[in-house]
């Protein structure tokens, strides 16, 4: 597993095909479908949430899975940044979400 250097919250920008809304929107239509990071090709699926629980607590949420595990998550606030608001980086999975 390849461990990113901290950037902190909402940090550096990523380059998304999709705004937040059209990437919920997809992950919702298509909830199997699969994709593969930009770096070494990992496989992950994408789930649209509401989150229920902590400071975000009614928002919406897209959920990056592999390996029947949770790897990250980007709410509205996070989205076309490098990382989300718990400095976990999304870009490996935010620019691979495409129509």
């Amino acid at each position: 597993m390849v461990v990113k250097e901290n950037i902190g919250p909402h940090s550096g920008a990523a380059i998304n095909a999709l705004t937040f809304d059209q990437a919920y929107d997809l992950a919702t239509q298509e909830p199997d479908r699969q994709y593969h990071t930009g770096g070494n090709s990992t496989p992950f699926t994408v789930q649209a949430r509401i989150t229920t629980k902590g400071e975000h607590r009614g928002s919406r949420v897209i959920v990056f899975r592999s390996d029947d595990q949770e790897r990250a998550r980007a709410y509205p606030c996070c989205w076309g940044a490098k990382t989300n608001c718990n400095s976990t980086h999304i870009e490996p999975y935010t620019p691979q979400m495409k129509r």
